[in-house]
């Protein structure tokens, strides 16, 4: 009587699949979406765009006019002393106060047009330095996305093997038990079924690992539950095959990009600097007002009293407008020797920039033979899927009919285990690649 041992496999949940009403879903295009929206990095970085924003508006408004108040009020502690006619006596002043108003108006301030200049290329590094931390993420997102959908689907293949694992064993217990086997094939196919149980635990509690990685990336508790959904083959689409390297261009990495704005930041730095030589002009007016106080006192010129009534008498000074040239004639070399400095710098740093951009291109390199290789191991392991599962109903057949023993059979059914793993390993594999490949040229 034949058997047939090949039989659909109902995957039974675990405790870490198993989905409760709370259980947050996710698929890929969630995953990057929450994490540029809550992850703590994105978040710094908006941050810092806020911070350079209101540094930029800070030096706008240096070319708004400044006004600004003082005043000042004093009293004699001691008598003030002044000398009339060869006299010295006691000045009669008790008190003093003086206010004044002032405003000023740049018109001429070189330094201050390049400051402007400086903070808009501040500006634009902080953008690119945002964007550069959400490409990293989506990077680590993407892949800790695959990382888990890879030991899912090796779960569930090594749950498929494990359950055939236990029919094998189920049938050649029924054999022995009727005198048709030996006790070795029963013995033979239990050890293979325990020897899945310490596989399938470990891909567990990966699978476990693997999410709270995730829900760190995304900014999520890690109280919270989270169901991981899909499978690789459900990215089968995105393999694009083999990608033409002279048809790579790096004008959108992030890397090179700030790099150049630097050059651009020691560019306008060395123009800031030379600025300094040239003259400001500037204007200003000013409106003062002060008065003063005497106490009542008698004053003795050439021995006659003179009398000195207690008076207030308050009086503007008036308001002046005018300009303000400054020229800046020597300065001991020092200008001269930090333009110097920031020439050395933009030398360094256009080195840095070739060594950054050979090291790119060497990932670039790397990240397309690794697709391209992936997308070999993919053709041929989806072939060997189906030649091993045509070998396992094969083994199967001969099994139910005597002719093979279950050392065969056992060996046919791993190698569709083991087919199936080395296929989902392989899109796993370039999708990762893919994943890098669009990280260094900028995809976003």
């Amino acid at each position: 009587m034949a058997v047939a041992l090949l039989l659909p496999i109902v995957l039974l949940p675990t405790t870490g699949w198993g989905q409760s009403s709370d259980t947050l879903r996710i698929d890929l295009e969630t995953a990057i979406r929450v994490a540029l929206s809550d992850n703590p990095t994105i978040q710094i970085a908006e941050q810092e765009l806020i911070r350079v924003d209101y540094s930029r508006k800070e030096v706008w408004y240096g070319l708004i006019p400044s006004l600004s108040a003082s005043a000042q009020a004093a009293k004699y502690a001691l008598p003030a002393k002044m000398s009339m006619f060869g006299t010295v006596m006691d000045s009669p002043t008790d008190y003093t106060v003086t206010a004044s108003l002032s405003l000023s108006l740049p018109l001429v301030v070189p330094t201050l047009w390049k400051a402007i200049q400086m903070t808009e290329l501040q500006m634009q590094m902080a953008n690119e330095q945002a964007r550069a931390s959400k490409i990293n993420l989506k990077n680590e997102v993407v892949k800790a996305y695959y990382q888990i959908l890879l030991a899912q689907d090796s779960y569930r293949t090594l749950r498929e093997g494990y359950e055939v694992a236990k029919q094998n064993w189920v049938e050649a217990k029924r054999r022995f038990d009727l005198g048709l086997a030996a006790e070795y094939d029963c013995i033979f196919a239990e050890v293979q079924m325990e020897n899945l149980t310490p596989t399938i635990l470990q891909i567990e509690n990966g699978i476990a690992l693997s999410k709270s990685m995730l829900k760190v990336l995304m900014g999520l508790e890690l109280s919270i539950p989270v169901r991981v959904e899909g499978k690789l083959t459900d990215f089968e689409h995105l393999l694009l095959g083999v990608v033409d390297p002279h048809a790579v261009s790096l004008a959108n990495n992030s890397d090179l990009a700030q790099l150049d704005l630097q050059l651009k930041q020691l560019q306008k730095s060395l123009e800031l600097q030379r600025s300094r030589r040239l003259p400001t002009l500037v204007g200003f007016g000013q409106y003062g007002f002060s008065g003063t106080g005497t106490k009542d006192v008698s004053l003795v010129f050439g021995g006659m009293p003179m009398q000195i009534e207690a008076r207030e008498d308050w009086f503007s000074n008036g308001m002046i407008v005018g300009l303000q040239l400054n020229v800046p004639i020597f300065s001991g070399f020092t200008n001269k020797m930090k333009e110097k400095q920031i020439a050395v710098s933009t030398r360094t740093l256009q080195i840095q920039r070739a060594y950054v951009e050979d090291n790119l291109n060497l990932l670039v390199s790397s990240a397309l033979d690794n697709m391209a290789k992936a997308m070999k191991q993919i053709e041929s392991a989806k072939k060997g899927v189906q030649l091993a599962e045509k070998g396992y109903n094969i083994s199967v057949e001969r099994y139910n009919n005597g002719m093979a023993t279950m050392l065969e059979l056992r060996s046919s059914s791993q190698a569709v285990t083991q087919a199936k793993l080395a296929f989902s390993q392989a899109i796993s594999d370039y999708l990762t690649a893919m994943a890098d490949y669009e990280k260094v040229v900028g995809v976003l």
